[in-house]
Formats: C-alpha cells, sequence, structure tokens
C-alpha cells in the first residue's frame, strides 16, 4: 500500500518557473510514488489579501491548466479545493480551541510581519519592559526551584536520574519564559490602534487552518523545502495535544525534504508575481526571449573582454536549474571571457524554450478538448471529502461529541 502525501498551494492565478521548479516538478514525481492529495487552497488566499475574493475562481482556472500542462494527472492523484470540503473549516475550529495565541506568534512565517511592527507598524514600538519583569519574576521562581532540586538531589545516587530531573527543570523554566514573554508581547500589540488595522484573525490564525488541512488527510508526508520544516511543526504539536487529550487519532506527519532552487527574476530578486519579474508557463516562445534579454547580469562586467562571476548572475542561476547539461563549460566560459553576457541569456532562452515547449502543446491539447479544470476540481474534491468526513468522524467520536 502507497503511502500519503498532501500538499496545497494558493489561488494566485498563472504559474512562473519558480513554481515550476520548486513545486511542480516534485508533484509529478510524487504523484507516481505516493497516494497524493494535491489541493487549491483558496481560504489561505485570503488570509492576507480577502479582497481577492473575487478574483479567485480565475485564479484557480489558470492555475490548475498550469497544473495539467505540466503533467499533474488526476487519475494519479486526488486534485481538489479546500472550500469545497468543509470538514476543513470545522477541524480549523476544533484545533483552534488548542492553541495559545503566543504559540502562534511564535510561528516563523510571523517573523516578517512582527519585523515590520518593530518597526514602525505598532504605535510606540514594542516596548522591553515588560519582558524585564517576566524575566525577574521567573528568576525569582527559578531560586525557588533550585533549592528544591538541591533537595532532591540531596536524596539521589543515580546520576541519571540527577540529570533527567536538571534538565526537566531548566526546560520547563525555558518555555515558561518564552510563553509569558510572548504573552507580554501580546498584550502590548493588542493595546496598539495600528496592530488592529495589521493583523486579521485569520491572518494570525492560518497555521491552524493549516494543521487542519494537513491532518485531516493523515499524510505519511508533507512535502516541504529546508527552510519550511519549521512551518509544520505547529501541526505536529496540534496533533500531538489532540492526541494526548482525546485519544490517538492523529498520525504525526513527517517533513519529506525536496528541493526548492532559488528562482530569480528578472530584476535579480525571487521570481514573484507581485514583482512583475516572472518568466511564466504560460508565455509564448518569444515573450520568453524577450524576458531573458531583459535579465540583470553581473553588474562589473561591463565589455564582453571582462571576466565573469557566475556565482552572482541571475542568469547563470537559471543554467544551474534549466541547463545543467552545460552548467560547468557556461561557467568556464564567462569567467575566462569567451562568452558574452547577451549570447549566455540567448543560450537559456532556448533551453527555456526547450523546457516549456511540452508544457504548450498541452495546454494547447486540454484547451482543444474543453477540458473544464473545476468539474476535475469538483471530482476530486468529492472523493477528497468522503476521507474528510471519516476523519471527522473519529475527531467527534474520540471527543465524546457523536451525539
Amino acid at each position: 500500500m502507497k503511502k500519503r502525501v498532501l500538499s496545497g498551494m494558493r489561488a494566485t492565478g498563472k504559474l512562473h518557473l519558480g513554481h515550476l521548479a520548486g513545486v511542480l516538478v516534485n508533484w509529478n514525481r510524487l504523484q507516481n510514488e505516493y497516494e497524493s492529495y494535491f489541493f487549491v487552497a483558496d481560504w489561505h488566499g485570503l488570509t492576507d489579501n480577502p479582497e481577492n475574493a473575487r478574483q479567485m475562481k480565475e485564479n484557480i482556472r489558470n492555475m490548475v491548466m498550469d497544473w495539467l500542462a505540466v503533467g499533474i494527472d488526476p487519475e494519479k492523484a486526488t486534485l481538489f479545493i479546500q472550500s469545497l470540503v468543509p470538514q476543513h473549516a470545522e477541524l480549523h475550529l476544533v484545533f483552534s480551541m488548542l492553541v495559545s495565541l503566543s504559540r502562534l506568534f511564535r510561528n516563523p512565517t510571523y517573523k516578517d510581519k512582527l519585523e515590520d511592527l518593530r518597526k514602525g507598524g505598532v504605535e510606540g514600538g514594542i516596548s522591553l519592559a515588560g519582558i524585564r519583569d517576566v524575566k525577574e519574576e521567573l528568576e525569582r521562581k527559578a531560586d525557588e526551584e533550585l533549592k528544591a532540586t538541591a533537595q532532591f538531589v540531596a536524596g539521589q545516587s543515580d546520576r541519571d536520574t540527577i540529570f533527567r530531573k536538571l534538565k526537566s527543570d531548566v526546560m520547563s523554566l525555558f518555555y515558561d519564559f518564552v510563553d509569558r514573554a510572548g504573552e507580554k508581547l501580546i498584550e502590548e500589540m493588542l493595546e496598539s490602534s495600528s496592530f488592529h488595522s495589521v493583523i486579521s484573525y485569520g491572518f494570525l490564525g492560518y497555521p491552524v487552518l493549516q494543521s487542519a488541512d494537513i491532518l485531516l488527510y493523515k499524510p505519511h508526508y508533507v512535502p516541504v523545502g529546508a527552510d519550511q520544516v519549521a512551518h509544520i511543526e505547529i501541526t505536529r504539536d496540534i496533533a500531538e495535544k489532540f492526541n494526548r487529550l482525546y485519544g490517538e487519532v492523529f498520525p504525526i506527519p513527517e517533513a519529506l525534504l525536496t528541493e526548492t532552487p532559488k528562482i530569480p527574476g528578472m530584476d535579480g530578486r525571487k521570481m514573484s508575481k507581485s514583482y512583475d519579474n516572472a518568466i511564466y508557463l504560460s508565455d509564448d516562445e518569444e515573450t520568453v526571449s524577450k524576458k531573458v534579454m531583459k535579465y540583470i547580469t553581473d553588474p562589473q562586467r561591463i565589455r564582453k573582454s571582462d571576466p565573469g562571476r557566475p556565482e552572482i548572475c541571475p542568469v547563470f542561476a537559471l543554467h544551474k536549474v534549466f541547463n545543467r547539461e552545460e552548467t560547468e563549460e557556461i561557467y568556464q566560459a564567462c569567467t575566462t571571457a569567451k562568452i558574452g553576457c547577451v549570447q549566455c541569456k540567448r543560450r537559456l532562452a532556448e533551453k527555456l524554450n526547450e523546457t516549456l515547449k511540452p508544457i504548450r502543446e498541452r495546454r494547447k491539447e486540454l484547451k482543444s478538448r474543453n477540458v473544464d479544470v473545476f468539474e476535475i476540481l469538483k471530482e476530486g474534491s468529492r472523493d477528497a471529502e468522503k476521507f474528510a468526513r471519516r476523519t471527522m468522524d473519529e475527531v467527534r467520536k474520540a471527543m465524546g461529541m457523536d451525539y
């Protein structure tokens, strides 16, 4: 029996080379090796931008057409829409009772948002006076704990027992400090009028919805990049807490580490629709070539005779992902000034168009058959709901709420 994986994607519209290299190539492989559930995370698309609701339908159509054109096969994987499976919302509500505010604010994804608030988004900033008060209070508690521990140690002869006791006491104090400090920060934030205008309930609670998305299908693995492993830790925490309170319902999912290369856009920043620097999977051959020629390169390479620095060049970064067989040759030619930037870009454009050609042909074939992506997604959503309904039956029974 195949093990199960689950992954989702926010509906932002047409996909670009970053999605291809970072997600879709991997999904193509996974659907042949695992029981795969791939979903459109439409509710997640509203957590930080609710005004996008009216664009969602067209975004989904464009995005899923790209999935199909790349080779994601509804005969091999269950493709569905998050909001068409109501159990996502129900389990999200249950899980929201199990998570503290301080835990949500420690979520790694919140780092940039909190940094913005510290830099002035919150009126008056966030003081550290409250944290110092917590620290002093816990120092007094630590003194009491140390006295009690000293008495315990005096009565023990087993070094392992003593070590476990000391480790437990130290970790308990540490987590107590983190939680109390986090609560103090939250109190100060909640007193700010600016905070209320920036942070929505949905944005704060999105990791809880994400946990429901994952655990509803009891996957063995969740494919993520190495820099995203911390993002599923809250899912594991919630599963463990539910199991501890109500009984073993949820298996603890593991991160399935996948390669997620950084794909630079035309301006050298991470390729993104919001930066208007992307090469889309649906771009025609001429458009791809024109965009490649707009790419910035090594700013210190003024003339063709100047040796280049491929390690800082966005064009070479794309060669490493989409033209691996020629990477070493291009590196040597660039560093010895045997190839100019224009020639290097032309070779990249040829390789990208070669990569995208079968995707374009597949999209053309899908359109000629009048494939309706929403019919595919609705059928997949019905299958997903059958699984989700069974899980929620188990949840209610474990909680004693199977009235």
